[in-house]
């Protein structure tokens, strides 16, 4: 087992990121922890294979819209290994993989509303996205109706005016013929 610290940076707080950083670690079997650091960055204290290690850092190396606040937006992750400098110990006891509130002992029951809370975030931000997605295809299915309904619209006129002509003409044939 090798266990590293993790420092990463980018658009990571209040977006729900380290509700991802810990489904990524439970998917994969990583132990460890996560915080949230005073000068933005996000902290990660974890162990594994250095096989789902690497999967790890993958996954949680997100790369979203930079210009969007709310949009997870990994810029850089520092890894370093135990032995490495920039390596320091995990700051707290933990089983399994946890998100660290910076609140000493929280009740089942607080742990779980903070933890539904950061992935709320996350499904908002994945809402917006598909709102987002679904608007531009009502956009373009529009679009496409008000060309088709033009041609549609021009070939009726031109069916309107063929049914006009044909009818003044008979009009006249049929008046010619009654005379």
């Amino acid at each position: 087992m090798i266990k590293a610290r993790m420092l990463v940076e980018g658009v990571l707080q209040g977006v729900g990121y380290r509700a991802i950083v810990k489904q990524a670690a439970r998917f994969l079997g990583v132990k460890g922890l996560v915080r949230n650091l005073d000068d933005g960055r996000i902290e990660i204290f974890c162990e594994g294979s250095k096989t789902s290690l690497a999967k790890f850092r993958k996954l949680i190396d997100i790369k979203g819209k930079p210009e969007d606040i709310i949009s997870i937006n990994v810029t850089k992750i520092d890894y370093f290994e135990e032995g490495e400098k920039g390596y320091c110990p995990v700051w707290k006891p933990y089983r399994g993989f946890e998100i660290d509130y910076g609140i000493e002992k929280l009740s089942p029951f607080e742990e779980s509303s903070l933890e539904d809370h950061e992935f709320g975030k996350l499904y908002f931000s994945s809402f917006r996205n598909e709102l987002k997605s679904f608007r531009e295809d009502t956009n373009m299915s529009f679009a496409k109706m008000a060309e088709k309904y033009g041609d549609i619209s021009t070939e009726l006129k031109e069916f309107r005016t063929g049914i006009e002509r044909f009818l003044t003409q008979f009009l006249k044939e049929y008046s010619k013929k009654r005379t």
